[in-house]
């Protein structure tokens, strides 16, 4: 029987649906893509920020309660001071302690990402200015150096740009994370994490980058308390072959170093088991907040007309002027920066890794063991706070906390 219908009309119905089509698979596509666009902030000097210091060296001692930034670029650019300019480690008058530390370290050109990255220290009279400015105007192009006009005997300088973007971008959270800083003070602060919805597909590729690198609970022989983890650590990258972005939950240590080596030997000594999978699974709560700032900081310990440099040769009797680094952060769920058969099939119970204390975040080459950056956050001042909440009553037993207030929805 043939169709009364014109062919018109046909067209037009065709064309319709092609449309519909058309939109359907790009808001899919575009509900997959993040089209977040990074939050600005204005770039403040680290004497504004009362509860956070940057710290020289990895191994610096840190104060009883704050966060702890650290970047390699100012410890790459004082190798190179002393490897090229002084033929071994400089010696400070009335800085020695952190100039032994920075002597010291472990810390090499090596752990900077390839291509994202330039230092070199040389003379003055060698004309060190303008192959800093030739070479910052080729691989950076953009990006101005200092001017260093003020500056006499040599000068060192470090940069770096990188990024590690998720494969698969994660998404805000519904509700607002509460985090309760080391103080017992508790702050509601935006953050990303698992797709919530009914997108399984997108949850899956979400959780598959996740890789539980430890989990540890309260009673190690209770197995049924290993779905709300008191320490873990997420490698939110585990897909990526070379960039490695970890988040750990973990007790304060005296120093970043000293975090750095818990977070090891946790990794070592809670691995996941058949009671917590390796890969974060579909059913899992996910919740880490954001992360951004831009600070300049002078490293005062360093600099000023005391800090006279004690090597002899050319430059003894100089002090040091300027000890400057410029760090800008930011984690948010695109970065910072499975089909399965079996005979028997098992319902998964689901984990809750919520971000709501203080977190240790680390960036690294995987082929390198040195990171080229690692955070303490502490507290809420470079956390994106979205409103005021109560404070928390703790009681005696430090991992048991009561909060007052509307806690985070979990994944039924």
């Amino acid at each position: 029987m043939r169709s009364t219908m014109p062919h018109k009309t046909k067209v037009i119905i065709l064309v319709v649906l092609l449309v519909f089509a058309c939109l359907f698979l790009i808001l899919r596509s575009g509900r997959e893509r993040s089209h977040y666009r990074p939050r600005v902030v204005p770039a403040v000097s680290s004497t504004e920020m009362v509860g956070t210091a940057i710290v020289p060296t990895l191994d610096t001692p840190l104060a009883k309660s704050g966060n702890a930034i650290w970047c390699a670029t100012f410890q790459v650019a004082w190798n190179h001071a002393c490897d090229d300019v002084i033929g071994g480690p400089l010696s400070i008058a009335n800085a020695q302690p952190v100039a032994n530390r920075l002597n010291g370290s472990t810390v090499s050109e090596k752990v900077l990402p390839p291509g994202n990255y330039f230092a070199a220290a040389g003379r003055l009279e060698d004309g060190i200015v303008d192959t800093i400015r030739e070479q910052m105007a080729k691989e950076f192009p953009g990006v101005t150096p200092p001017n260093f006009e003020e500056a006499v005997g040599f000068v060192a300088y470090g940069y770096l740009d990188t990024k590690a973007t998720f494969t698969k971008p994660f998404v805000d959270t519904e509700q607002p994370l509460r985090f309760l800083d080391g103080t017992g003070v508790e702050h509601s602060v935006s953050g990303f994490g698992l797709h919530e919805g009914t997108d399984w597909d997108l949850l899956a590729k979400q959780a598959a980058q996740v890789k539980v690198l430890f989990s540890q609970t309260d009673d190690e022989d209770d197995e049924s308390d290993w779905a709300n983890p008191i320490a873990f650590a997420l490698d939110l990258t585990a897909d990526q072959a070379e960039q490695q972005v970890i988040i750990a939950v973990l007790p304060r240590a005296e120093h970043l170093r000293a975090a750095l080596d818990d977070l090891a030997r946790r990794i070592e000594k809670y691995p996941p088991d058949e009671y917590s999978p390796k890969l974060l699974q579909k059913v899992d709560t996910l919740g880490i907040p954001n992360v951004v700032f831009h600070m300049n900081h002078e490293f005062s310990e360093l600099q000023g007309v005391d800090k006279i440099i004690k090597n002899p040769g050319e430059f003894q009797g100089l002090h040091i002027q300027k000890a400057y680094q410029s760090i800008r952060f930011r984690l948010d769920k695109s970065g910072a920066v499975v089909i399965s058969e079996a005979d028997v099939s098992l319902a998964a119970s689901p984990r809750h890794f919520i971000v709501d204390r203080p977190f240790l975040i680390v960036l690294k080459r995987r082929s390198t063991d040195e990171p080229y950056f690692v955070a303490w956050i502490d507290n809420a001042e470079l956390l994106e706070v979205t409103q005021k909440v109560n404070t928390v009553t703790t009681t005696t037993d430090q991992n048991n906390i009561g909060i007052q207030g509307t806690p985070l929805t979990r994944r039924p």
